[in-house]
């Protein structure tokens, strides 16, 4: 039987030898330039693509010439709603027992008990609560506190209950009272 042709070992070693690959020209140890770096990302957004290390940037709002929330801002000017002190005590009482929605489950005669007076008075201070728009009565047993006053700016929470009571808020807007100079009057 007739066997195929080898090559021979000679053949082999008088083949060309392939030239080892350089590096580009402007390789710094071995890393690409910054002009390829610059041009790849380029590349990369032509494509859509989009290359941060940085969270993006969120607007700042601004009340006045100082960079308070809104809620600094009325606890600032407290004492011009002329507040009684059953007033502050039940507003007290709705900031530090209020729910993530902003309600606060609770009886004007529990309040009473609580603070040791008459529900009448319980009665006259969420009404003054009521009328400059920091509380306002949703159901029977549950009041809404204002989440402009209740949460700390630009919270998660504050920011999604805001979203959901849009409307509602245009409605019942705190503004602040204007103090007259006895000496003007």
């Amino acid at each position: 039987m007739a066997q195929p042709l080898r090559r021979s070992a000679e053949a082999l070693t008088t083949a060309p030898r392939l030239a080892p690959a350089r590096p580009p020209a402007d390789a710094v140890n071995g890393m690409e330039s910054a002009q390829q770096l610059v041009k790849g990302l380029s590349a990369l957004a032509k494509r859509g693509g989009t290359f941060t290390t940085k969270d993006p940037v969120k607007p700042y709002v601004f009340y006045g010439k100082q960079h308070l929330s809104l809620s600094q801002v009325i606890e600032d000017n407290l004492w011009k709603f002329g507040l009684s002190a059953t007033s502050r005590n039940v507003l007290d009482y709705l900031k530090t027992h209020h729910d993530q929605q902003g309600l606060v489950e609770m009886t004007q005669s529990g309040l009473a008990k609580k603070y040791g007076c008459s529900q009448s008075k319980i009665s006259r201070s969420v009404g003054q609560l009521s009328h400059h728009n920091f509380t306002w009565r949703e159901r029977r047993g549950v009041y809404r506190l204002n989440p402009l006053y209740a949460y700390r700016w630009g919270s998660e929470k504050q920011l999604r209950l805001v979203k959901s009571l849009k409307k509602t808020l245009v409605d019942h807007e705190i503004t602040i009272p204007t103090v007259r100079n006895e000496a003007t009057r």
